[in-house]
Protein backbone atom coordinates (compact mmCIF):
# COMPACT_ATOMS: atom_id res chain seq x y z
CA UNK A 1 0.00 0.00 0.00
CA UNK A 2 1.14 3.86 -0.58
CA UNK A 3 1.67 5.58 3.06
CA UNK A 4 -0.94 8.13 2.27
CA UNK A 5 -3.25 10.27 4.49
CA UNK A 6 -6.37 12.20 3.16
CA UNK A 7 -8.86 13.54 5.50
CA UNK A 8 -12.39 13.12 5.29
CA UNK A 9 -14.01 16.24 5.42
CA UNK A 10 -16.97 16.78 7.83
CA UNK A 11 -20.29 15.82 6.43
CA UNK A 12 -23.92 16.67 6.45
CA UNK A 13 -27.31 14.57 7.17
CA UNK A 14 -30.83 14.40 5.46
CA UNK A 15 -33.48 12.91 6.13
CA UNK A 16 -35.08 10.76 3.20
CA UNK A 17 -38.64 9.16 4.09
CA UNK A 18 -37.29 6.74 6.95
CA UNK A 19 -34.16 7.12 6.15
CA UNK A 20 -30.63 9.37 7.42
CA UNK A 21 -28.40 9.79 4.22
CA UNK A 22 -24.93 11.17 5.10
CA UNK A 23 -23.40 13.44 2.19
CA UNK A 24 -20.38 15.29 1.55
CA UNK A 25 -20.86 18.69 -0.27
CA UNK A 26 -18.08 20.61 -1.63
CA UNK A 27 -17.29 23.25 -4.12
CA UNK A 28 -19.78 25.74 -5.98
CA UNK A 29 -20.85 25.42 -9.68
CA UNK A 30 -23.29 22.71 -11.53
CA UNK A 31 -24.69 20.21 -8.88
CA UNK A 32 -22.58 16.44 -9.63
CA UNK A 33 -23.48 13.68 -7.33
CA UNK A 34 -21.22 10.96 -6.53
CA UNK A 35 -22.19 7.22 -6.14
CA UNK A 36 -19.87 4.48 -4.67
CA UNK A 37 -19.60 1.35 -4.97
CA UNK A 38 -20.65 -1.72 -2.79
CA UNK A 39 -17.24 -3.35 -1.54
CA UNK A 40 -17.20 -3.71 2.36
CA UNK A 41 -16.76 -0.22 3.69
CA UNK A 42 -16.74 1.69 0.85
CA UNK A 43 -18.14 5.28 0.93
CA UNK A 44 -18.25 7.94 -1.62
CA UNK A 45 -15.32 10.12 0.03
CA UNK A 46 -13.34 6.64 0.25
CA UNK A 47 -14.08 5.76 -3.90
CA UNK A 48 -13.81 9.29 -5.23
CA UNK A 49 -12.08 11.26 -1.97
CA UNK A 50 -9.07 11.03 -4.23
CA UNK A 51 -10.48 13.46 -7.15
CA UNK A 52 -13.03 15.21 -5.22
CA UNK A 53 -10.80 18.36 -4.49
CA UNK A 54 -10.28 17.83 -8.49
CA UNK A 55 -14.43 17.96 -9.30
CA UNK A 56 -15.11 20.93 -6.94
CA UNK A 57 -12.79 23.40 -8.61
CA UNK A 58 -15.39 23.80 -10.69
CA UNK A 59 -18.40 21.82 -9.40
CA UNK A 60 -20.76 21.72 -6.55
CA UNK A 61 -20.01 17.88 -5.54
CA UNK A 62 -21.85 16.07 -3.63
CA UNK A 63 -20.59 12.75 -1.92
CA UNK A 64 -23.30 11.04 -0.55
CA UNK A 65 -23.40 7.46 1.06
CA UNK A 66 -26.13 5.44 -0.33
CA UNK A 67 -28.75 3.55 2.13
CA UNK A 68 -26.81 0.59 4.09
CA UNK A 69 -23.22 2.14 3.35
CA UNK A 70 -20.49 4.65 4.78
CA UNK A 71 -22.31 6.76 6.73
CA UNK A 72 -25.94 6.65 6.13
CA UNK A 73 -28.87 4.42 8.10
CA UNK A 74 -28.74 0.65 7.73
CA UNK A 75 -32.55 0.58 7.78
CA UNK A 76 -33.55 -3.08 6.10
CA UNK A 77 -35.83 -2.99 2.97
CA UNK A 78 -37.37 -5.79 0.65
CA UNK A 79 -38.50 -3.76 -2.39
CA UNK A 80 -36.98 -3.85 -5.79
CA UNK A 81 -33.09 -2.72 -4.66
CA UNK A 82 -32.32 -0.64 -7.05
CA UNK A 83 -34.88 1.46 -7.63
CA UNK A 84 -35.39 1.67 -4.01
CA UNK A 85 -31.69 3.11 -3.10
CA UNK A 86 -32.93 5.37 -6.61
CA UNK A 87 -35.78 6.68 -4.54
CA UNK A 88 -33.74 7.14 -1.39
CA UNK A 89 -31.12 9.35 -3.33
CA UNK A 90 -34.13 10.96 -4.95
CA UNK A 91 -35.60 12.38 -1.50
CA UNK A 92 -32.35 13.17 -0.33
CA UNK A 93 -31.99 15.67 -3.09
CA UNK A 94 -35.37 16.95 -3.17
CA UNK A 95 -34.41 17.86 0.53
CA UNK A 96 -31.07 19.60 0.08
CA UNK A 97 -33.05 21.33 -3.02
CA UNK A 98 -30.97 20.07 -6.09
CA UNK A 99 -33.70 20.45 -9.16
CA UNK A 100 -30.83 18.76 -11.28
CA UNK A 101 -27.61 17.21 -11.16
CA UNK A 102 -24.83 15.21 -13.41
CA UNK A 103 -23.62 11.90 -11.77
CA UNK A 104 -20.40 10.20 -11.36
CA UNK A 105 -21.04 6.45 -10.21
CA UNK A 106 -19.07 3.31 -9.40
CA UNK A 107 -20.57 -0.25 -9.59
CA UNK A 108 -23.79 -0.13 -7.38
CA UNK A 109 -23.78 3.53 -7.46
CA UNK A 110 -24.20 3.45 -11.51
CA UNK A 111 -27.34 1.04 -11.26
CA UNK A 112 -29.09 3.08 -8.48
CA UNK A 113 -28.23 6.09 -11.25
CA UNK A 114 -29.98 4.51 -14.13
CA UNK A 115 -32.83 3.55 -12.22
CA UNK A 116 -33.00 7.23 -10.80
CA UNK A 117 -32.52 8.74 -14.59
CA UNK A 118 -35.35 6.37 -15.74
CA UNK A 119 -37.83 6.72 -12.53
CA UNK A 120 -37.17 10.16 -12.17
CA UNK A 121 -35.48 12.28 -15.54
CA UNK A 122 -35.58 15.59 -14.45
CA UNK A 123 -33.23 15.13 -11.98
CA UNK A 124 -30.65 13.48 -14.03
CA UNK A 125 -28.18 15.48 -16.43
CA UNK A 126 -25.80 13.59 -17.70
CA UNK A 127 -24.36 10.57 -16.18
CA UNK A 128 -21.14 8.46 -15.85
CA UNK A 129 -21.25 4.81 -15.16
CA UNK A 130 -18.37 2.75 -14.55
CA UNK A 131 -18.34 -0.87 -13.18
CA UNK A 132 -21.59 -1.55 -13.13
CA UNK A 133 -23.81 -4.17 -13.46
CA UNK A 134 -27.93 -3.27 -14.00
CA UNK A 135 -28.70 -6.41 -16.05
CA UNK A 136 -27.54 -10.03 -16.31
CA UNK A 137 -24.91 -10.88 -18.54
CA UNK A 138 -21.91 -9.40 -17.48
CA UNK A 139 -18.55 -11.50 -18.23
CA UNK A 140 -16.15 -11.28 -15.70
CA UNK A 141 -12.12 -10.89 -16.16
CA UNK A 142 -11.85 -14.59 -15.23
CA UNK A 143 -13.93 -17.25 -14.17
CA UNK A 144 -11.83 -16.92 -10.61
CA UNK A 145 -12.44 -13.57 -9.88
CA UNK A 146 -16.17 -14.06 -10.77
CA UNK A 147 -16.57 -16.93 -8.08
CA UNK A 148 -14.42 -14.38 -5.81
CA UNK A 149 -16.34 -11.25 -6.51
CA UNK A 150 -19.58 -13.11 -6.27
CA UNK A 151 -18.67 -15.20 -2.89
CA UNK A 152 -16.62 -11.70 -1.11
CA UNK A 153 -19.38 -10.09 0.71
CA UNK A 154 -20.42 -12.99 2.54
CA UNK A 155 -17.04 -14.50 3.26
CA UNK A 156 -15.76 -10.77 4.42
CA UNK A 157 -18.42 -11.27 7.22
CA UNK A 158 -18.55 -14.79 7.63
CA UNK A 159 -16.23 -17.41 9.10
CA UNK A 160 -14.76 -15.31 12.11
CA UNK A 161 -15.57 -12.36 10.94
CA UNK A 162 -13.83 -9.25 9.31
CA UNK A 163 -10.15 -9.30 9.16
CA UNK A 164 -7.81 -6.82 7.35
CA UNK A 165 -6.42 -9.41 5.15
CA UNK A 166 -9.68 -10.32 3.90
CA UNK A 167 -10.82 -6.86 3.18
CA UNK A 168 -6.72 -6.28 1.56
CA UNK A 169 -7.75 -9.65 -0.63
CA UNK A 170 -10.84 -8.07 -1.90
CA UNK A 171 -9.28 -4.49 -2.30
CA UNK A 172 -6.30 -5.80 -4.33
CA UNK A 173 -7.85 -8.69 -6.36
CA UNK A 174 -11.34 -7.02 -7.29
CA UNK A 175 -10.93 -3.41 -7.02
CA UNK A 176 -7.28 -2.29 -7.68
CA UNK A 177 -4.90 -4.32 -9.81
CA UNK A 178 -2.90 -5.48 -6.83
CA UNK A 179 -2.42 -4.14 -3.50
CA UNK A 180 0.76 -1.71 -4.00
CA UNK A 181 -1.37 1.14 -5.17
CA UNK A 182 -3.93 1.06 -2.33
CA UNK A 183 -3.96 4.45 -0.39
CA UNK A 184 -3.80 3.50 3.04
CA UNK A 185 -6.19 6.12 4.48
CA UNK A 186 -8.94 4.49 2.10
CA UNK A 187 -7.80 1.04 3.57
CA UNK A 188 -7.84 2.29 6.85
CA UNK A 189 -11.24 3.72 6.31
CA UNK A 190 -13.15 1.30 4.72
CA UNK A 191 -11.96 -0.96 7.49
CA UNK A 192 -13.10 1.62 10.04
CA UNK A 193 -16.65 1.94 8.10
CA UNK A 194 -17.34 -2.07 7.52
CA UNK A 195 -17.47 -2.60 11.05
CA UNK A 196 -20.03 -0.17 11.98
CA UNK A 197 -22.84 -1.23 14.40
CA UNK A 198 -25.62 -0.75 12.31
CA UNK A 199 -24.19 -2.74 9.48
CA UNK A 200 -23.12 -5.73 11.43
CA UNK A 201 -26.79 -6.08 12.91
CA UNK A 202 -28.45 -5.55 8.93
CA UNK A 203 -26.08 -8.57 7.70
CA UNK A 204 -24.50 -9.73 4.90
CA UNK A 205 -27.40 -11.78 3.15
CA UNK A 206 -28.39 -10.10 -0.50
CA UNK A 207 -31.13 -12.31 -0.93
CA UNK A 208 -34.65 -11.12 -1.34
CA UNK A 209 -35.28 -11.81 2.56
CA UNK A 210 -31.98 -10.26 3.90
CA UNK A 211 -33.30 -6.69 4.37
CA UNK A 212 -30.61 -5.45 1.04
CA UNK A 213 -33.76 -4.93 -1.69
CA UNK A 214 -34.89 -7.61 -3.37
CA UNK A 215 -32.52 -8.09 -6.99
CA UNK A 216 -33.73 -6.11 -9.59
CA UNK A 217 -33.40 -6.33 -13.41
CA UNK A 218 -33.05 -3.10 -15.17
CA UNK A 219 -33.27 -4.40 -18.84
CA UNK A 220 -36.61 -2.49 -18.76
CA UNK A 221 -34.85 0.64 -17.51
CA UNK A 222 -32.44 1.18 -19.94
CA UNK A 223 -34.69 2.40 -22.78
CA UNK A 224 -35.59 5.03 -20.69
CA UNK A 225 -32.55 6.60 -19.96
CA UNK A 226 -32.63 9.95 -22.46
CA UNK A 227 -30.10 11.27 -19.84
CA UNK A 228 -26.30 11.15 -22.20
CA UNK A 229 -24.53 8.48 -20.71
CA UNK A 230 -21.00 7.66 -20.66
CA UNK A 231 -19.48 4.19 -19.92
CA UNK A 232 -16.61 4.65 -18.33
CA UNK A 233 -14.81 0.91 -18.05
CA UNK A 234 -11.20 -0.67 -17.33
CA UNK A 235 -10.39 -3.17 -19.42
CA UNK A 236 -9.35 -4.88 -16.07
CA UNK A 237 -12.38 -4.48 -14.48
CA UNK A 238 -12.86 -7.50 -12.52
CA UNK A 239 -17.09 -7.80 -12.81
CA UNK A 240 -17.22 -7.01 -16.23
CA UNK A 241 -15.41 -6.58 -19.26
CA UNK A 242 -15.38 -3.79 -21.77
CA UNK A 243 -18.19 -5.39 -24.37
CA UNK A 244 -20.35 -5.56 -21.31
CA UNK A 245 -20.67 -1.65 -21.27
CA UNK A 246 -20.43 -1.48 -24.85
CA UNK A 247 -23.64 -3.65 -24.73
CA UNK A 248 -25.11 -1.17 -22.25
CA UNK A 249 -24.50 1.86 -24.45
CA UNK A 250 -26.86 0.57 -27.23
CA UNK A 251 -29.84 -0.13 -24.68
CA UNK A 252 -29.95 3.86 -23.68
CA UNK A 253 -31.01 6.41 -25.81
CA UNK A 254 -27.51 8.56 -25.88
CA UNK A 255 -24.88 6.33 -24.58
CA UNK A 256 -20.99 6.23 -25.56
CA UNK A 257 -18.34 4.15 -24.00
CA UNK A 258 -14.49 5.06 -22.81
CA UNK A 259 -12.39 1.78 -21.85
CA UNK A 260 -9.38 3.05 -20.28
CA UNK A 261 -6.13 0.87 -20.47
CA UNK A 262 -4.84 -1.13 -17.98
CA UNK A 263 -8.16 0.26 -15.55
CA UNK A 264 -9.94 -1.96 -12.77
CA UNK A 265 -12.49 -1.50 -11.19
CA UNK A 266 -12.29 1.51 -9.14
CA UNK A 267 -10.32 3.64 -11.96
CA UNK A 268 -11.13 6.87 -9.60
CA UNK A 269 -8.72 5.86 -7.39
CA UNK A 270 -6.04 3.59 -9.59
CA UNK A 271 -5.64 5.96 -12.31
CA UNK A 272 -7.45 9.67 -10.78
CA UNK A 273 -5.61 12.18 -13.67
CA UNK A 274 -6.95 10.01 -16.27
CA UNK A 275 -10.63 9.38 -14.37
CA UNK A 276 -10.26 13.39 -13.79
CA UNK A 277 -9.79 14.32 -17.14
CA UNK A 278 -11.59 12.21 -19.16
CA UNK A 279 -14.67 12.41 -16.81
CA UNK A 280 -14.71 16.59 -16.93
CA UNK A 281 -14.19 16.41 -20.55
CA UNK A 282 -17.68 14.55 -20.81
CA UNK A 283 -19.29 16.48 -18.10
CA UNK A 284 -18.43 19.54 -19.41
CA UNK A 285 -19.59 18.18 -23.36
Amino acid sequence: MRDIQLTEPEGKQVRAGDHLIHYIDMGTGRPTVFLHGGGPGCSSWTDFGTVAETFAESRRVLLMDMLHYGRSSKEPFRAPRWSYHAGVIGKALDAIGIEQADFVCNSVGGSTAIALAAERPELVGRLIVTGSEPVPGAQPLTPELGRFGREAWGRYYADGGPTKEKLFDIMAELEWKGGDDIPRWTFDLRWELSLMPDLLELGSDWTAEGGRGIPQDLSAHLPLVTSPTLFLWGDSDAFAVPEYALELSRQVADGSVYVMADGAHHMEEQRPDEFAAVATAFLDS
